[in-house]
């Protein structure tokens, strides 16, 4: 295994807790069932919201994926702390306060590209040398230059 910075045991560790949110909201106990229903949301937003979740686990565990991991796993942790809160969960929404923040951090180990470096190409003509005829050549080319 890779020597891994801080940054990417939190994005890791992220991934991890979003895994195992996803399934739960995928299998679907009692618990989570009645609170759907209690808020009046289809249980299909259940599915798609743990879909959503590993989706975002499994990007957040791929280095080139993980900004984009980074960025699904916001906009469903922001929307979870805004449904807890318009629903006064106000203890429930403050785990998901803690993993928003957590993405912070992380985004701190999405790989960025080294620095640019430009190639530059020139066309290189063949020249021939072109030789200029001079007063003491004219032996040798047979003509005189008066």
């Amino acid at each position: 295994m890779q020597d891994m910075s801080i940054y990417a045991v939190i994005a890791f560790s992220v991934a991890v807790v979003l895994g195992v949110i996803g399934v739960v909201q995928l299998i679907g106990p009692r618990f989570v069932r009645d609170a759907y229903a209690r808020w009046d949301y289809p249980q299909r937003l259940r599915v798609l919201t743990g879909a959503l979740d590993l989706a975002a686990a499994f990007m957040l565990l791929l280095p080139a994926l993980r900004g984009w991991g980074i960025a699904v796993a916001a906009i469903l942790t922001f929307g979870s702390v805004i449904v807890f809160l318009s629903h006064r969960q106000y203890r429930t929404a403050v785990p998901a306060i803690g993993l928003m923040v957590l993405l912070i951090p992380a985004a701190v180990a999405v790989p960025r590209p080294g620095p640019v470096q430009f190639a530059v190409q020139r066309q290189i003509v063949n020249e021939v040398p072109q030789t200029l005829a001079a007063a003491d050549d004219s032996a040798s080319s047979g003509t005189s230059i008066e």
